[in-house]
């Protein structure tokens, strides 16, 4: 059997400020898919999302929950959508797409069965729904327990509210309610000795409860016209393959309230003959996904799980045996670099450096750069004063929550306030706490 390669686009989460900041212009498509979306953007009331995913200094995903949620799906479809033509734009084809929850959108888009237009206005659609329909706050909850099990804990609870809305894998199920269900389900969870992880949303995605807002969505996008994908789509939602007109439209009309099957979706995949997976979108949450639940003939590759350049997604190809074409094209200069002449009098472009550390906070950067790279496993002249751990170097949260607990212990320090420390994302910023936290 042939080996095949599928290209996978994430649905909530996944969203990395910056992300596309020095690799969306060498790629004139992705340039022209930022540009539609931001039309569309406008032309609704909302703000431009390009800069969200090009400035490198944009909203972190938690304050776009908070404060810009309604521009977050925009965000994630325009990272989606961007990094599939810079996929394509290396001259790689995917056998099959498959979208991940809100990342079936792309995918359709992708796959040419909805204009990126269209898809736009669908993500704000959406938004404008939730307004209307005012669900009960909720959210979702992450079990490191399989769908089976999982289903028993919601019949044990009998709340109606309360939904296996997404099934990831043996390691990975997704419960969705209001907040009330979600906090009685944790708790019995943890009590079994399954760990529970609420995770960053703002609804109870999959889940009944948002049938009003689902009835709002599918008439206000009763006047999109969908076509026959160009290239094969498997729906995890459907549980087969998109193939007709009326498959789009279930998919569309159904997004919002009906359970996601990712696990079964990956293994059929798998059993036709598909090998390599591409996520196409910021993180690298579905790559976790399909190496913990596939053999290791299965690869699983991110290609934007930090911000970089095309190199580094060029190295994580090429790494992979995958085929790359690319002639670089001259691009205009970023907000962040300049021109500074070299001694024989011809240009260079050099990345402008960050402002000088005051001199007091110059030892606890350097013991912090050595602490720092010790624990990551870098260089320690890779970690610069401004680099950022999460979206420069791809280290979650988790581990940058234990590496900030032995500064505290290496310092003295009292806990800060968890906003504060949540901000601490460079090694500068790290440095200020310290030295605010000493005062």
């Amino acid at each position: 059997m042939t080996s095949r390669l599928a290209v996978l686009f994430p649905g909530q989460g996944a969203y990395l400020p910056g992300v596309l900041a020095d690799r969306a212009r060498h790629f004139p498509k992705a340039v022209g898919i930022l540009e539609t979306i931001d039309a569309v953007a406008v032309e609704h009331g909302f703000e431009p999302v390009a800069p969200l995913v090009l400035e490198r200094d944009a909203a972190p995903l938690d304050e776009l929950l908070t404060t810009h949620s309604d521009q977050l799906d925009l965000a994630i479809y325009a990272i989606n959508a961007a990094g599939f033509e810079i996929f394509s734009g290396l001259g790689l084809r995917a056998d099959v797409l498959v979208g991940h929850s809100f990342g079936e959108f792309a995918a359709l888009s992708a796959a040419g069965a909805v204009t990126v237009a269209d898809v736009a206005r669908m993500a704000c659609t959406r938004t404008e729904a939730f307004r209307r329909a005012a669900p009960p706050e909720g959210g979702l909850l992450a079990l490191d327990a399989p769908a089976w099990r999982t289903e028993h804990l919601v019949g044990l609870l009998d709340d109606p509210g309360l939904r296996l809305a997404i099934d990831n894998g043996p390691g990975q199920t997704v419960v969705s309610g209001p907040v009330a269900s979600l906090r009685a389900a944790e708790g019995v969870a943890t009590g079994l000795g399954f760990r529970a992880t609420r995770l960053r949303a703002g609804y109870a995605f999959h889940n009944p409860v948002l049938q009003l807002a689902a009835d709002i969505f599918r008439d206000s996008t009763a006047d999109v016209r969908p076509a026959e994908p160009r290239i094969p789509v498997f729906s995890p939602i459907l549980g087969r393959h998109v193939r007709t007109v009326a498959d789009v439209r279930e998919v569309i009309t159904r997004n919002m309230l009906a359970p996601v099957r990712f696990y079964d979706a990956v293994l059929s995949l798998f059993r036709s003959g598909v090998t390599t997976f591409v996520e196409a979108g910021a993180r690298q949450a579905l790559t976790g996904i399909v190496r913990s639940s596939l053999p290791p003939s299965a690869r699983a590759l991110p290609l934007l799980p930090s911000r970089g350049d095309v190199k580094s997604i060029i190295a994580t190809l090429d790494d992979a045996g995958l085929p790359v074409s690319w002639s670089p094209q001259p691009a205009p200069l970023g907000p962040d670099e300049a021109v500074e002449p070299e001694a024989q009098g011809s240009p260079r472009v050099v990345v402008a450096s960050a402002q000088d550390s005051p001199p007091a906070r110059v030892d606890v950067l350097t013991e912090l750069a050595t602490m720092y790279a010790e624990d990551l496993g870098f260089p320690v002249e890779m970690l610069s004063p401004d680099i950022d751990l999460e979206a420069d170097l791809g280290v979650d949260s988790a581990k940058q929550i234990a590496l900030f607990q032995r500064v505290r212990k290496q310092y003295g320090l009292a806990e800060p306030p968890a906003e504060r420390r949540v901000r601490a994302t460079t090694l500068e910023k790290i440095a200020r706490l310290v030295e605010e936290q000493r005062r």
